[in-house]
């Protein structure tokens, strides 16, 4: 049986790493579809996104692989790798040129890249997948039963690829361990070329991003493609403060200004000239919680004081990538990893396709080269996950909490006097 007579290989979710797989599949000639929830290519508001810095060896490597290299380099912004940092009186401010070769792309330019080099009839849209059920209780891909709120279901498929992000209903069928609250939320809001503060912007910040810190706060201004920024307030805080029943109900644009701002609001000390930025961002302002997987999910289970159930057990016919898989707290990695595991699990897909134009005698011995391929992925894609969330759990300290600054400026001082660090500037 020939590679074209290979049951499609479902991919559950249209982001980063589940375009840039089927961006993948589609260089090798291996059939797939990507079911997607946003009802057209159109992005709504409630597609927002900011800007994403992708890394060489992950996030680049697998556009690259995917044959996007020269589309990238059309909108990569190389003149935005800059951070500056103060705390939140505007003291110790210094100004990091990134020496990594890791340009910004906004979020929507590299969803817009993938999408065009995709045919639209492999895309369907307005698919939001409710359940997945295995009816015939038999192991394999085949056998299990799609079920989008639209009242339609698919099966059928080789193997189904969760990157429903990281509420995904496909991650239960490995584990039944869900996101944590990490204790921390951004609030998002803009700032247009006709804000008054835009030129203040412009100056602190450059093409860049700039990351001010307190002890339970902190505020992230970053430049968009366009040249407008984006403004992130960060805090401490319950899970419901920006909820309508919370202090910061982002709804009500009133009361959650007033919440970061009035008498003792989230950021009522800090500098005059950094207040500015939130009294100044417009809405509508989003609310980003911040959630990770606790990193022993990804442990093996070895015992049985294990709990087998919160940790990954691989499911025929099913394996994740990105948040569905690992989601972590934001630190510069998330996309580049989740554009990595698309290039990891689609190398182990062709080894054992042969490039996708093996001979198979039957569906059977499809369903066991797929099998081999998602053991191989996952027993690389796992310990990188558990050390990257460790990884970016620490790095909490860093950002958040006292002094967080400083220890930031020191870092990087430290980094530049070792020689792996240059272009430092210092701004009065």
């Amino acid at each position: 049986m020939s590679h074209s007579k290979l049951h499609p290989i479902a991919i559950v979710g249209g982001g980063p790493c589940g375009l840039t797989f089927a961006r993948l599949l589609e260089t090798a000639g291996i059939d797939y579809v990507v079911f997607e929830r946003e009802v057209s290519s159109e992005p709504t508001p409630r597609f927002q996104g900011g800007t994403l810095d992708l890394h060489f060896g992950t996030g680049q490597e697998a556009l690259r692989r995917a044959g996007l290299s020269a589309e990238f380099e059309k909108v990569a912004r190389r003149d935005a790798m800059t951070m500056t940092v103060q705390d939140f009186q505007g003291n110790h401010r210094t100004t990091f040129g990134e020496t990594r070769d890791a340009p910004e792309i906004d979020r929507l330019q590299l969803r817009q890249m993938l999408l065009d080099s995709i045919p639209e009839h492999r895309i369907r849209w307005g698919k939001t997948l409710c359940s997945v059920e295995n009816s015939a209780k038999k192991a394999g891909a085949p056998s299990w039963v799609l079920r989008f709120s639209d009242g339609t279901t698919e099966s059928g498929f080789s193997l189904i690829v969760g990157a429903d992000g990281a509420w995904s209903k496909l991650r239960q069928i490995i584990t039944s361990a869900k996101p944590q609250y990490s204790g921390m939320i951004f609030i998002e809001g803009h700032l247009s070329h006709d804000n008054p503060k835009y030129k203040a912007a412009l100056n602190m910040v450059g093409a860049g991003n700039s990351m001010a810190t307190g002890a339970k706060t902190n505020l992230v201004v970053q430049q968009m493609g366009d040249r407008s920024y984006r403004v992130y307030m960060g805090l401490v805080a319950p899970e419901t403060v920006t909820r309508p029943s919370g202090e910061a109900d982002v709804t009500d644009m009133t009361k959650a200004r007033a919440a970061m701002l009035g008498p003792g609001g989230y950021f009522a000390d800090w500098a005059p000239n950094l207040r500015a930025f939130i009294e100044h961002a417009e809405g509508p302002w989003r609310a980003w919680p911040l959630y990770h997987m606790d990193s022993d999910v990804f442990l093996p289970v070895t015992g049985e004081g294990d709990q087998a159930s919160d940790r990954w057990v691989s499911a025929q016919g099913v394996t994740l990538l990105g948040d569905a898989a690992h989601i972590s707290i934001p630190n510069g990695e998330g996309v580049n990893q989740a554009m990595y595991d698309a290039l990891v699990l689609f190398d182990s897909v062709v080894r054992e396709l042969s490039g996708g134009k093996a001979d198979f005698e039957s569906t059977e011995a499809q369903e066991a080269a797929l099998a081999r391929a998602v053991v191989a992925y996952e027993a690389e894609m796992l310990p990188r996950a558990r050390e990257c969330i460790i990884r970016c759990l620490e790095d909490i300290e860093m950002f958040w909490g006292e002094d967080a600054a400083s220890r930031m400026i020191q870092m990087f001082n430290e980094i530049d006097q070792q020689g792996s660090q240059e272009g430092i500037s210092k701004v009065d």
